[in-house]
């Protein structure tokens, strides 16, 4: 059984079958690729063990990692997956039991990457940016960047790739435009004369700023870049 809630009247009945997760929803999430079915199902089936669970997620961060690795390096296209099941040490069999193909491997990456970086645009989720929300998501992804060089530069690395283009442009028309709407109806509120240029502006300077921090971190890991950027952004808005 996935808890979401409070399961308070089912687990009594069922003390040695409930199994209590942290975090509901990212179990759900790792298990419904293994267990085509919905809830009403799971409760009432069989349940998996608790070990079961961790190996499915371990198993599946494993092909990640294995699979950023090897399309970083050798491209996506040239990336089959028999070499993701040979580098992660599985069959292949049991590669596609967790991922139908590498192809939402990928989407799965970027989608990972995509939510790491602009899920924490807004701390309080009303739909309005305010400046220490602004403030705090700048911060907040140079933390991120800084804290896992590796799967960033591997992460930047992939999405430079020319045949990646495609699965970017989707990402962006379903997930990113209701949080860059939320961006820009920001730039508007501080009273900007051409919220678009200013858009493409910040924008521009952010993402330069997070790829130098991923690259040269020996440069930019003094923790002064972001506070830079910060009055930056403010000063264009200003303007």
């Amino acid at each position: 059984m996935i808890g979401y809630k409070n399961n308070n009247a089912w687990i009594p009945e069922h003390p040695s079958t409930a199994l209590i997760f942290e975090k509901p929803q990212e179990t759900w999430d790792q298990l419904s690729s293994e267990y085509h079915s919905n809830f009403k199902d799971l409760v009432i089936g069989e349940l998996p063990s608790e070990s079961s669970v961790v190996d499915t997620v371990q198993k599946k961060e494993l092909i990640i990692n294995v699979s950023l690795e090897l399309f970083a390096e050798n491209g996506f296209h040239a990336t089959s997956m028999s070499q993701i099941a040979k580098k992660a040490g599985i069959s292949k069999g049991l590669a596609y039991n967790y991922f139908e193909s590498k192809k939402e491997i990928l989407n799965h990456i970027i989608q990972s990457g995509f939510d790491t970086i602009y899920l924490n645009l807004e701390t309080n989720p009303d739909g309005v940016l305010t400046d220490d929300e602004f403030v705090h998501f700048i911060r907040e992804n140079f933390m991120i960047f800084r804290g896992n060089h590796h799967f960033w530069r591997l992460y930047y690395s992939l999405l430079l790739q020319p045949q990646i283009a495609e699965s970017l442009k989707t990402l962006y028309l379903e997930s990113a435009q209701p949080l860059l709407k939320i961006l820009r109806d920001f730039i508007r509120s501080k009273g900007s004369k051409n919220p678009e240029a200013d858009f493409v502006a910040i924008s521009a300077m952010l993402e330069g700023a997070y790829l130098l921090t991923v690259t040269t971190p020996e440069l930019f890991d003094d923790g002064t870049i972001e506070e830079q950027i910060i009055e930056a952004c403010f000063k264009i808005l200003d303007n």
